[in-house]
């Protein structure tokens, strides 16, 4: 997939526009939603902070208003017939019992949700209970409250109102309702005695009225603890029963008077915003519980929507990034198409690419560059040939013809001193060298037949110099396989006769050495005993023979053109790698030394036909 991926502009620019697309719209839905989130849960914490705050002081308002009523014992103390006298003294009479109920009644009146009052009084040990707006009585204490020794009045969480053990027949019926109770000890002022005690039973209607202001039912839970985890209100009863005591602990624990936190567990996650009720008779906590997974709904939703719209866009931009990719690329495909044919060798080929953008342009400059090109290339090639088949030549034509007439005179110069058969065997290598020299028809023979050649050339001249002439030829049998161009070896040995052999110097000796130096290096040594060259020359001469661009440049002597010539010859058969040193012999003498790298090819120039 890699390899694919990167091998291929037109995927990566496919790769390219999705990602420059697909990327950031994602990333932005993403920071958009996460921000909406935190933005809608702020905004929730807040508001609903302020709301619950507000709530607490409506029930603290309105519990206070109950707290009111229970006070009322304590009016008109110095009146015979207020509650406060009548539970101190007792009610002995039918008119202190009607005054008993008088002010019971002014006080179940004062808050229209109380449901009913009970009263013992402790200094007559009878018990009295207002409900139904009748008065009942009993003697001794038929209900004892659960209250705090150092608290003078408390509530009681919500449970089903009961008769206080004041029952039938003494009231006609009782219905059953939900309330909480409000508890609160009658004290004698000066002293703290505990003159009685009241409860007020308080229909829940207010609580949930209040209440329903602060939630939404369905998506919210509102919920008023006391500080002992025992239930005021609940607007799920059925959930605050099945699961409640993790996330109560947890409310009990916060000590700040409001806030909120985080909770999970198996059945719920979201935010608790609590805040406290506090007063002399009461230590409430009003609880919200929200879940994030309505909380967040109205993001969600908003996200779902864009992602939908978003996909559509999508869509449709990655067909359009995937035709602007095919459109962009395919230009070039068929411009590589075109390339693979020139590699091919069909520089003929045609490039149809019928656009006017800056791909079209630069495909059409490119066809006219590789036709341009290919113009060049035919009209150089064919320049090249009749160069190079000038220049073969001409360098053969530069071979001096000086040594053919040197050689007759001296055949004939024997015939008429001997007139014997030695005359013909001089006569049969003069016309070898002839026929050979003569075949122009070829221009590359096996190195055997030119080593022939050299071999008659110097029996010739070995004639010439009164038998004062040896010399020695050897060549192994794969360096006398070898094609090399024509008469590339007697113009070294004729310059041995030219500068080199003098009588003066005793007899002359030349050797010719062929070998394979390396597998595919051939080797070719000519060294003589003769006069050799100046230190100078020879370094000059040296320095024209390892110039690669040396082929035509005149130089003074004819020593110096022939090797060139040969030099040049070489170097256009096979390859500009090959060389050419000139070595002064001791004591004196000179050594032509030719390396011809071969390289797996048998020259450049394989035109003969006798080569096989």
């Amino acid at each position: 997939m890699k390899t694919f991926y990167r091998s291929s502009l037109r995927n990566k620019l496919i790769a390219f526009l999705l990602a420059s697309i697909v990327l950031p719209i994602s990333i932005s839905i993403l920071i958009t939603y996460n921000y909406t989130k935190e933005s809608v849960k702020s905004y929730y914490i807040r508001e609903n902070t302020n709301l619950m705050h507000q709530g607490a002081v409506n029930l603290l308002g309105y519990l206070e208003r109950i707290n009111e009523a229970s006070l009322l014992t304590y009016n008109n103390l110095s009146d015979k017939y207020s509650l406060y006298q009548l539970i101190q003294n007792g009610t002995q009479s039918y008119l202190e019992e009607r005054e008993m109920y008088r002010n019971l009644q002014f006080m179940a009146n004062s808050v229209k949700e109380i449901e009913q009052i009970y009263l013992y009084s402790a200094m007559e040990d009878h018990s009295y209970r207002y409900a139904y707006k009748l008065l009942r009585s009993t003697p001794g204490q038929t209900y004892i409250p659960d209250l705090d020794e150092e608290r003078d009045a408390q509530i009681e969480a919500v449970h089903a109102s009961h008769e206080y053990g004041i029952e039938k027949p003494k009231f006609p019926y009782h219905l059953s309702k939900e309330v909480f109770s409000f508890h609160r000890k009658i004290l004698n002022a000066p002293t703290g005695e505990v003159l009685g005690i009241m409860s007020i039973d308080i229909r829940t209607d207010m609580i949930r009225e209040i209440s329903s202001m602060l939630y939404t039912p369905g998506s919210e839970e509102l919920y008023i603890l006391d500080r002992q985890g025992n239930l005021i209100f609940a607007s799920d009863a059925d959930s605050a029963e099945e699961g409640g005591h993790a996330w109560v602990q947890s409310i009990l624990e916060q000590t700040a008077d409001r806030g909120h936190f985080h909770y999970e567990d198996g059945r719920f996650e979201g935010i608790h915003i609590y805040e406290s009720l506090s007063a002399p008779w009461l230590d409430w906590l009003l609880v919200k519980r929200m879940p994030y997974e309505t909380l967040y709904r109205d993001p969600r939703q908003l996200t779902l929507i864009n992602s939908l719209a978003v996909s559509v866009f999508l869509i449709i931009a990655a067909t359009a990034a995937v035709i602007i990719s095919y459109r962009f690329t395919n230009p070039i495909k068929q411009l590589l198409r075109y390339i693979n044919k020139l590699e091919s060798g069909n520089l003929d080929a045609g490039l149809a690419i019928d656009r006017s953008d800056e791909i079209g342009i630069l495909s059409k400059r490119f066809y006219q560059l590789m036709q341009r090109i290919n113009q060049l290339i035919m009209r150089e090639y064919r320049l090249e040939l009749a160069s190079k088949s000038n220049q073969l030549k001409a360098l053969q034509a530069q071979i001096n013809p000086h040594f053919m007439n040197n050689a007759l005179q001296s055949i004939g110069t024997l015939a008429l001193q001997h007139g014997d058969r030695k005359v013909y065997t001089l006569i049969s290598s003069l016309g070898k060298m002839m026929r050979y020299h003569m075949r122009a028809d070829n221009t590359s023979v096996p190195l055997s037949a030119e080593l022939d050649y050299v071999q008659s050339y110097l029996a010739l001249q070995r004639q010439r110099f009164d038998e004062n002439l040896q010399y020695r030829i050897e060549a192994d049998d794969a360096a006398g396989a070898v094609q090399v161009p024509r008469m590339i070896l007697q113009p070294i040995v004729e310059n041995v006769f030219k500068h080199g052999i003098q009588p003066a110097l005793g007899p002359g000796e030349i050797t010719v050495v062929c070998r394979m130096a390396e597998p595919s290096v051939l080797e070719i040594r000519v060294a003589d005993n003769g006069v050799g060259m100046e230190e100078a020359e020879r370094e000059k001469l040296q320095a024209i023979l390892n110039r690669t661009e040396s082929v035509f440049e005149p130089v003074s002597g004819d020593d110096g053109i022939g090797l060139i010539n040969i030099l040049s010859r070489l170097r256009l058969f096979y390859s500009d790698e090959v060389r050419m040193r000139l070595e002064n012999r001791a004591p004196h003498g000179l050594e032509v030394i030719i390396s011809i790298p071969l390289g797996g090819k048998e020259g450049l120039f394989d035109e003969s036909t006798d080569r096989g």
